[in-house]
């Protein structure tokens, strides 16, 4: 089942299907945001924005109108 990022819990792992906004997905592509990326929600802000993930140690912050965008499957799910 696909989801947005926007749409995960904090400890959810992840993986990276597809980047929808070409505007931003060259810039996530250069920081390490690529397809097939496993990855984990590591902390979500009270007001739900913004959103960290662990991109392979570095954490990367992100607006939530930016992990809208961002198609990604729960692992451990069908």
């Amino acid at each position: 089942m696909q989801n947005s990022l926007a749409d995960c819990k904090v400890g959810e792992e992840v993986e990276v299907l597809s980047i929808e906004d070409d505007f931003i997905a060259t810039k996530l592509i250069e920081m390490g945001m690529t397809e097939n990326l496993k990855t984990r929600v590591v902390l979500i802000a009270p007001l739900g924005d913004p959103i960290a993930i662990d991109i392979k140690g570095f954490i990367l912050s992100l607006r939530k109108s930016e992990a809208k965008k961002i198609r990604v499957k729960k692992i451990g799910q069908n």
